[in-house]
């Protein structure tokens, strides 16, 4: 009887060690470099919506969490703190362009130069389409 409740003790603590490393290797893993990382593919914002509206589920497969660059005019750009986000090509069936945070902490000058109006290249990771926002791009940053 001993002998059962010890294994179990050693197994239970066990598990407790090896769960305990999962969690902390999900949460200390590193974020993806998205600024460094290579464009999978560099577009105009008028091609990459017609091409991912065509066909959702041929774009998600194509496009989906890859770095993709894209070109437009800004037609809205939103402001809250530390976040920004800028719609390319069409304010009902645009890009939605989510700026990643250390960016906007670095750039506020740059992005307080925006305009509506303004061409600009950006660099995100595709997050797929939403009926609502068009497509997501998040993570993004400002490419000179």
């Amino acid at each position: 009887m001993k002998k059962g409740i010890r294994n179990l003790f050693f197994l239970a603590l066990a598990g407790l060690v090896i769960g305990a490393g999962v969690v902390y290797y999900v949460f200390n893993k590193p974020h993806r470099d998205v600024e460094g990382e290579a464009a999978a593919y560099t577009m105009s914002a008028s091609e990459f919506f017609e091409e991912y509206s065509a066909n959702e589920e041929a774009g998600n497969l194509k496009f989906g969490d890859k770095i993709i660059q894209v070109s437009g005019q800004i037609v809205e750009i939103s402001k809250l703190d530390n976040e920004v986000s800028i719609v390319l090509n069409d304010e009902m069936e645009g890009i939605n362009c989510a700026l990643d945070s250390l960016m906007v902490a670095e750039n506020q000058k740059r992005i307080n130069t925006l305009n509506v109006g303004d061409d600009i290249t950006l660099k995100g990771k595709c997050d797929g389409f939403d009926m609502i926002m068009g497509v997501v791009l998040t993570r993004c940053f400002i490419v000179e």
